[in-house]
């Protein structure tokens, strides 16, 4: 009976440690990004994802080198040509 109470004991034990939540996980840049867009502040941020200030620093960094969508890229020839008029191909 003591062994039955122990095992069961311990495997509730093994599943709530397992259901907490992790504060190693991957941080959403995305998410961040949005907020930062917002005027939340870092702090503010980094407390309502529960994540570290630092992380908020790193997405801003991240974002800031990334290249902006539907820019062209700095070799990218092809956005800089002018295309051809519609009627002059006939």
């Amino acid at each position: 009976m003591r062994t039955a109470l122990l095992t069961i004991t311990g495997a509730g034990f093994l599943l709530l440690a397992g259901a907490a939540p992790s504060y190693s996980s991957d941080v959403n840049c995305g998410i961040v990004m949005k907020s930062v867009k917002m005027g939340r502040s870092a702090k503010d941020i980094a407390e309502t994802m529960m994540i570290s200030e630092s992380d908020v620093e790193k997405c801003k960094a991240a974002a800031a080198e990334a290249p902006k969508a539907g820019a062209p890229a700095a070799g990218d020839k092809a956005a800089e040509t002018k295309p051809e008029a519609e009627g002059a191909a006939h």
